[in-house]
């Protein structure tokens, strides 16, 4: 080999030596950054968004797991509300958020299996655009009317709408919300044919169910229950696998031949996509270690919530199902994005 090659060989090695160098360098450099920020976070308050106003019942929820989140962390867990669009706005700042684990959404079905299938143009794609964190717990729909309106279960509820086609109406919070899906899986199962009213919040459907604006709505038993007790309300049935402790003369609506109709609204958190596993991980098991704690306990017993505090990987494949069943609903209704 002569002289010249030997010296462009020599050349060669060493600037193939100097990039891998300088990648070994790039990765040692930026591997334990992640791994760092995953082992010191949380190292400054977190933020927990709502997409609902202050006061109401996943407010309320929310800040009492909030404030014992923050012990389990070491950190102040802030509640910061985002009320409008059932929870869309909400998503759409934590999908915009940075992926430190700082962020949090305290998430209800809407803005996560409902409105992708309701919302036309919606800028997030909640499948991959938010990681799941656990689904904190589910609680039971109840179907309740106004005290005057003649059913007094769920199957005179059927027998009435079919003999009164198109005169009966029921209420919800929204297209987009589980409120309407259940209501409409409800007039598929059983053929009838009831008018959808929808509202932009729960106390103002409720007031007007038990004025006889509309005739019956869903909602949860934390808010129905009172007013169930004080006979501002009357419930038709519950939508769970059993009757509720609370209420036991409520019958299930697998009881009156609707076995599909069980389930309600449910919590869960969810954090930006790119966020640290090992973050996911940590915001994981604090979760689900505030979730034994007895007040915590105590505010979802009375809500009727079941506490459940599934794994991310549960987390996900449960909201995979929600949607598929709500998009195989919509399907049927004919329903498309608006």
């Amino acid at each position: 080999m002569t002289r010249s090659a030997v010296f462009l060989k020599l050349q060669s090695t060493i600037r193939r030596t100097a990039r891998l160098t300088a990648f070994a360098g790039l990765l040692t450099t930026c591997l334990p950054v992640t791994i760092q920020a995953a082992e010191s976070w949380p190292e400054q308050p977190i933020r927990l968004i709502v997409g609902y106003p202050p006061g109401g019942g996943t407010d309320t929820v929310a800040r009492v797991l909030a404030q014992q989140l923050g012990k389990e962390l070491n950190q102040t867990v802030v509640v910061e509300n985002r009320g409008g669009a059932s929870g869309t706005i909400a998503a759409q700042q934590v999908v915009r958020s940075a992926p430190d684990g700082y962020t949090v959404m305290f998430a209800t079905a809407s803005p996560l299996t409902g409105a992708p299938l309701t919302v036309k143009g919606l800028t997030y794609d909640p499948m991959n655009d938010l990681v799941p964190v656990t689904r904190i717990g589910g609680g039971p729909f109840l179907l309740v009317a106004n005290p005057k309106f003649p059913p007094n279960n769920l199957r005179e509820l059927v027998e009435y709408a079919k003999a009164h086609p198109g005169e009966v109406n029921y209420a919800s919070p929204g297209i987009m919300t589980a409120n309407y899906f259940f209501s409409e899986q409800l007039n598929m199962d059983a053929d009838i044919h009831t008018v959808h009213v929808p509202y932009k919040g729960s106390s103002a459907l409720l007031n007007d169910t038990m004025a006889g604006q509309v005739q019956y709505t869903l909602d949860t038993p934390g808010t129905t229950l009172p007013l169930i007790k004080n006979g501002k309300l009357k419930a038709l049935a519950v939508f769970s696998e059993q009757r509720l402790e609370r209420a036991p003369d409520i019958p299930t609506a697998k009881e009156s031949g609707f076995p599909a109709l069980v389930g309600g609204s449910w919590y869960g958190l969810l954090v930006p996509k790119g966020t640290p596993p090992e973050i996911v991980d940590a915001l994981y098991s604090a979760t689900k270690a505030a979730l034994k704690n007895p007040d915590v306990r105590r505010t979802m017993e009375d809500r009727d919530v079941i506490i459940e505090g599934s794994t991310p990987a549960e987390f996900r494949k449960y909201l995979t199902a929600e949607f598929d069943r709500w998009k195989s609903v919509t399907q049927k209704l004919g329903i498309t994005p608006q």
